[in-house]
């Protein structure tokens, strides 16, 4: 029986992406990144994390430094954020259903608090951040512990290839939703539980579990 739901922030449950794009070109003009356009970046979404990071030629030993930085810039633009629709109503059908709800996320706890306020989402029991690119299933681990849940007691919500694999490493079951930033086909090929085309398809998946 699923007692929680932890959900990824960034193109799960906030619509991101412009923001993603604003840093990104921030900070090509102050470390001297070659830059790509928009539309190339685009087309990443069909790549694996590691291999974007290869062709936009930033090297795997700046990411920290990088991440750290890129954090500060998102947050001077978080409240021009808002929820992807259908969000906000299963958020609050999900809590009236009596599920205990958490965010795992590379963002930080001030962004994700700030952007929850905005739009009276404070529904959430647990947040973990954490600023690592590749141990998702660290903080995925640290948040049912958290809850004092088992990993089949939950299901992880999150809209990238790498969260499968975080959730794989765990274990946790996961859904997979079409609307963040990774394309369907990168999805598929990280083999999800479930795939949820929209945020109302999570009620139902998590119902039927």
């Amino acid at each position: 029986m699923v007692k929680a739901l932890l959900f990824d922030f960034d193109g799960t449950l906030a619509d991101t992406g412009f923001i993603l794009f604003k840093v990104y070109d921030r900070l090509t003009m102050r470390h001297n990144i070659e830059k790509m356009t928009h539309e190339e970046l685009h087309e990443m979404r069909s790549l694996p994390i590691r291999e974007r990071f290869k062709k936009a030629g930033v090297p795997f030993f700046k990411l920290p430094s990088l991440a750290a930085e890129a954090v500060h810039i998102f947050g001077e633009f978080i409240g021009s954020a808002e929820p992807f629709p259908g969000i906000e109503d299963l958020i609050r059908s999900l809590k009236d259903r009596g599920y205990t709800l958490a965010i795992v996320s590379s963002n930080t706890h001030r962004n994700i608090n700030s952007f929850l306020a905005a739009h009276n989402l404070e529904y959430f029991d647990v947040i973990q951040c954490s600023s690592s690119l590749f141990g998702k299933h660290k903080i995925i681990k640290r948040a049912l512990k958290d809850l004092g849940l088992k990993s089949e007691q939950a299901v992880y919500i999150g809209d990238e290839e790498r969260d499968i694999t975080a959730c794989k490493k765990v274990p946790i079951r996961i859904i997979s939703v079409t609307w963040g930033y990774d394309y369907l086909s990168l999805l598929q090929e990280g083999e999800p539980d479930h795939i949820a085309e929209k945020p109302g398809d999570i009620l139902t998946i998590v119902e039927k579990m």
